[in-house]
């Protein structure tokens, strides 16, 4: 049976700057909800989310063909093993750096009309509230860049969603990732996400709206910040 966890950061200081960017909508429902959001794994746009390295597929595959219970089992085989899996992770991505980086501007806020959140591991760390989750493991760690076939052995399953392709290296993500599966009663009757509850006026430290953004965006992102009590900023 799931129970209750703590946001684990394994390898990172607190005082690592992180970013978060977004469009206005997303930053509305932050606000309105005063909470992170963790997505399903499977509603995140890259599908190779969570896959397992080849080794260990291969690995996985093998023991679910030679396991002679299968049938007493709803997880049938690797595949299906795979499916639970990502259906009971539940993902929030963050960019590590010092400064705000032209690159995620150009990815994550394609539109003139966006912004970004700076906050630290510390102030998530310390300011939010894991209360209302239940799960096996609610883990925050900077993403592990190796391709598929990089990596022998088997690994943790969680570390599978901690794990992305070379060609992501420029994310420098990092990621928090809540892990709900129950091996004893798996089920993919799973939400599309939870809501991480957290003090957002003591974690978001600074807000940068879109450098080639107009007037009028800024003075809206400047009465909404008002309304909710976030502050200002340029």
């Amino acid at each position: 049976m799931n129970t209750q966890i703590d946001l684990k950061t394994i390898d990172l200081s607190d005082d690592q700057k992180l970013w978060r960017y977004m469009d206005i909508s997303k930053f509305i429902s932050m606000l309105d909800s005063n909470a992170i959001w963790l997505a399903r794994a499977d509603t995140v746009k890259d599908k190779h989310e969570g896959r397992f390295p080849d080794d260990m597929r291969k690995r996985i595959k093998d023991a679910y063909r030679n396991f002679p219970d299968t049938d007493k089992s709803p997880v049938k085989d690797a595949d299906d093993f795979q499916d639970y899996l990502v259906k009971n992770t539940f993902i929030s991505c963050w960019h590590k750096n010092l400064d705000e980086n032209m690159v995620m501007w150009e990815i994550y806020g394609r539109e003139n009309s966006s912004l970004a959140v700076q906050t630290t591991v510390g102030r998530i760390r310390s300011n939010t509230d894991t209360s209302k989750l239940n799960g096996y493991s609610l883990i925050m760690k900077g993403i592990d860049y190796k391709n598929a076939d990089e990596i022998q052995g088997v690994i943790k399953y969680e570390e599978c969603f901690l794990r992305k392709r070379r060609h992501y290296v420029y994310e420098e993500e990092v990621r928090i990732s809540l892990d709900t599966y129950n091996k004893c009663a798996p089920t993919k009757n799973t939400p599309y996400g939870y809501l991480l509850p957290c003090k957002l006026n003591l974690i978001i430290e600074s807000i940068l709206v879109h450098p080639d953004c107009s007037d009028w965006f800024l003075k809206v992102i400047n009465s909404i910040c008002s309304k909710y009590k976030k502050g200002s900023f340029s």
